[in-house]
């Protein structure tokens, strides 16, 4: 019996430290997925080939698992394997629209590999809380390094252009604080929203001091959609909860957070909203780009449908006339991803909140409203941090769905 028990201990212990390597090595590689937390001169340090090597490697890794586990009913298992394969489209798309640069097709296929993590998360049987971990070490280092900035921004060195090789980051001040975009603030509402969640199923101290600090976070980009979403996002968590009692508990933290923002509203959006009704040539920038994008999709039905690649010689044009397609989320992603790319997102948007929403845990649902309510700005996922962000937010999906009880935290949704 004492032998049994020691045997167990030991093989527990040596599952706990593989899972610890595991975690680690996957964070790892998702500080090098977001330029390490968007670090000046991070170009110089990792440059695109690296990239692309890794996503070779990867990619061929997550085909061979693929194959393994194809008769399996893995659910978003096409989808994952459309975000991996999808960019190689683009590529054809655009070297048929005219050639291609060398500088983008390594610039485009170097995050083709992000999409197979979701294959290798499945092979190692990664759980919830080990992906939770990944993302959660992120978003904390990242409001770390937000919090130490706003103290000394004369010594920021992240939140800059990663291919910057000044000493340090040249940021826009706003409501009284220096903006940065450090990490990535996808990563920060899928955190926060998993944080806000836990308090409001059970208040806990260390729950209420997490969900503040990733809101912080939020409100440290200093970014009115972002700022607007999680504040509608928080508010209408309230009506999403189960319980009485826990409605009552979750309306009262509600009050006490309404009264925070009103004595606090002047000094912490007051600038903001003024800068947004004053604002209309941005305003206006936005909507004649819109219309731009709709006009000229009529006479490119290619580079509507699989998109126009990143650097094509009309892109000098839009940036002459101040379009910036980041500004217009799935709308300005097209012309670089095209229309399935962007379609590809509401498809499995449906999904997850129609189709499968019962066995969903309400952080990933609150998540989908954050990110979604300002999609028409800020599409969820446009670079590699991003993308990774959302491929572990669809493995953690599937592992409800298809009832991978051992491998989730919130097990009663599972079994319905």
């Amino acid at each position: 019996m004492i032998t049994g028990n020691t045997t167990t201990d030991r093989l527990g212990v040596m599952m706990l430290a593989k899972n610890i390597m595991m975690v680690l090595v996957v964070f790892v590689l998702a500080v090098i997925l977001g330029n390490g937390f968007n670090l000046i001169g991070w170009a110089y340090i990792v440059q695109v080939r690296y990239y692309l090597l890794m996503g070779m490697v990867c990619i061929a890794v997550a085909t061979l698992y693929f194959i393994q586990h194809v008769n399996q009913p893995i659910t978003f298992k096409y989808y994952a394997a459309f975000i991996t394969i999808w960019p190689f489209c683009i590529v054809l798309s655009s070297f048929l629209q005219g050639g291609i640069l060398i500088e983008e097709f390594s610039q485009i296929l170097s995050w083709t590999y992000v999409g197979a993590f979701f294959f290798i998360f499945y092979h190692f049987k990664f759980s919830e809380k080990m992906i939770l971990w990944i993302l959660g070490l992120y978003a904390l280092i990242t409001v770390g390094i937000q919090l130490a900035q706003q103290i000394d921004p004369l010594f920021a060195i992240f939140g800059g252009d990663p291919e910057d090789l000044r000493d340090v980051v040249l940021a826009e001040k706003r409501n009284g604080l220096v903006r940065f975009f450090v990490g990535s603030y996808h990563v920060q509402m899928l955190i926060m929203c998993f944080f806000w969640s836990r308090l409001l199923k059970t208040f806990r101290l260390h729950w209420a001091i997490l969900s503040a600090l990733l809101v912080v976070s939020l409100y440290l980009y200093l970014t009115k959609q972002i700022l607007a979403s999680t504040l509608f996002t928080l508010g209408i968590s309230f009506f999403m909860i189960k319980g009485r009692s826990v409605k009552i508990l979750a309306c009262l933290l509600g009050g006490v957070c309404l009264v925070a923002l009103g004595i606090f509203w002047d000094e912490l959006f007051g600038e903001l909203i003024q800068d947004s009704k004053d604002d209309n040539f941005s305003h206006a920038i936005r909507f004649e780009f819109i219309e731009y994008i709709m006009d000229y999709n009529l006479t490119d039905p290619i580079g509507v449908l699989f998109g126009h690649g990143t650097s094509k010689p009309w892109f000098s044009e839009l940036q002459h006339k101040l379009y910036h397609p980041s500004d217009i989320g799935f709308f300005g992603e097209s012309i670089y991803f095209g229309w399935v790319w962007a379609l590809a997102y509401f498809y499995v948007i449906y999904r997850i909140m129609v189709t499968y929403r019962h066995k969903i845990p309400l952080y990933i649902k609150l998540f989908i409203i954050c990110s979604g309510v300002i999609s028409i700005f800020i599409f969820p996922y446009r670079n590699r941090i991003e993308t990774f962000n959302w491929i572990c937010m669809i493995y953690i999906c599937s592992l409800y769905v298809d009832d991978r009880k051992d491998l989730v935290m919130e097990k009663e949704l599972v079994q319905k």
